[in-house]
């Protein structure tokens, strides 16, 4: 049967959201079972959606369709109004300096000209591997360049480091157990993998740092995370594996979950993919279950738990930025770690504009601002160090 290649592409769509009406069923049941080609052709529509959700079919469709399929998710919100928590009085000179530096950088920026062509593309470029390694003894080394290197503990541990620039820890039999520790420190514009001596895999994405024990004592295994960070987890029912991010914890056995505790973010949200955790905060814990998030705002003692898509969360390891329905805000935060920009918004309530798209991380930055650019319907210009975020 003859389908429209639209029509083809919003099945593969509804398909994997599950959301196929009786009509979409039998028209998808035969257009497949028709020849291979309608399979690949389905497959390879489903495939693009999986990875980077409608924004992806940029590269498919007439441009306006695409803008067109996902103007539905973009909406705009009032500005949310904050209270101040009882850290206020710690933080007021901050505060105060932050207010003045606002003031004047939205003073110097008001002349900005959004209709004027900026090269964007030479501000800013993808970030790549790369990541500070601060030995037991407080030595450093730098973990950039493509090559080999093989790095020896104290306690014999071998460090090994491939041409990939990942990170593997492989533990040597000692007659003392001495608990030494390791702090691997990634950049803003950077990114890292490891292994740690028990086989556990970590990710760690942009602005991040993990402080770790070369070798894990019997029945412990904790690490310290400041950031934001993936972790397959080798299961040891006799050592749970605990993160822990400023006042809380996340203990489990062995399974895979992200977790994102950035100092400049009054949250800490942990989001499990497969297995089960437990949330630790100070008087009060929680079980979590695959495809839900817990978040805790800074001070507080209450765990919020929501049922979301684990794959927005965790993309980012895969290679893809991937948000839906999620504020400019939130993103330009995420862009600026991977890119190493400072975006500042002309007003308000341009931080709250709603979003859904995708992109591959290795896209060039000029890329990603123009599809943002099209789909929030705002528009960028660079002023000094920073992306201003506006209208013309």
């Amino acid at each position: 049967m003859k389908l429209k290649e639209e029509y083809i592409i919003n099945l593969a769509i509804d398909y994997s959201k599950r959301e196929l009406s009786d009509t979409q069923k039998r028209d998808l049941d035969n257009f497949l079972s028709e020849n291979e080609a309608n399979r690949r052709l389905f497959n390879h529509y489903r495939k693009l959606y999986l990875k980077g959700r409608s924004i992806a079919f940029y590269h498919q469709l007439d441009q306006q369709k695409a803008w067109n399929s996902i103007a539905s998710n973009i909406t705009k919100k009032k500005t949310k109004t904050w209270k101040l928590s009882t850290w206020l009085p710690y933080a007021a000179a901050v505060l105060i300096i932050a207010v003045v530096s606002t003031l004047v950088l939205k003073n110097q920026v008001e002349k900005v000209d959004f209709s004027k062509a900026y090269n964007f593309a030479e501000f800013a470029h993808a970030g790549n591997k790369k990541a500070t390694l601060t030995l037991a003894d407080g030595s450093k080394v730098k973990l950039q360049d493509n090559i080999e290197q093989l790095i020896s503990e104290k306690d014999g541990t071998q460090i090994s480091k491939d041409s990939a620039n990942n990170l593997a820890y492989t533990s040597k039999t000692t007659k003392k157990i001495e608990l030494l520790y390791n702090t691997i420190d990634v950049p803003r514009g950077g990114e890292y993998s490891l292994t740690l001596t028990d086989g556990t895999k970590v990710w760690l994405n942009a602005d991040t740092k993990l402080r770790y024990p070369v070798k894990f004592l019997k029945g412990k295994r904790d690490v310290y995370l400041t950031g934001e960070a993936y972790f397959e987890v080798a299961h040891n029912k006799q050592a749970p594996f605990i993160v822990h991010t400023h006042d809380s914890e996340v203990k489990v056995l062995g399974t895979k979950f992200n977790v994102s505790g950035y100092d400049d973010q009054n949250f800490i949200a942990t989001t499990l993919v497969e297995g089960s955790v437990q949330i630790n905060n100070l008087n009060q814990t929680e079980i979590l279950k695959p495809g839900y998030q817990s978040t805790i705002l800074r001070g507080k003692d209450q765990i919020m738990i929501k049922k979301v898509d684990a794959d927005l969360y965790t993309s980012w390891v895969s290679g893809v930025y991937e948000f839906e329905d999620m504020e400019l805000e939130y993103i330009m935060i995420q862009l600026g770690r991977w890119y190493d920009v400072d975006f500042f918004f002309m007003n308000e309530e341009y931080k709250h504009i709603r979003f859904t798209g995708a992109f591959e991380k290795e896209n060039s930055f000029e890329y990603a601002l123009n599809m943002i650019e099209r789909i929030a319907d705002v528009d960028f210009a660079i002023k000094g160090k920073y992306i201003v975020v506006g209208r013309q």
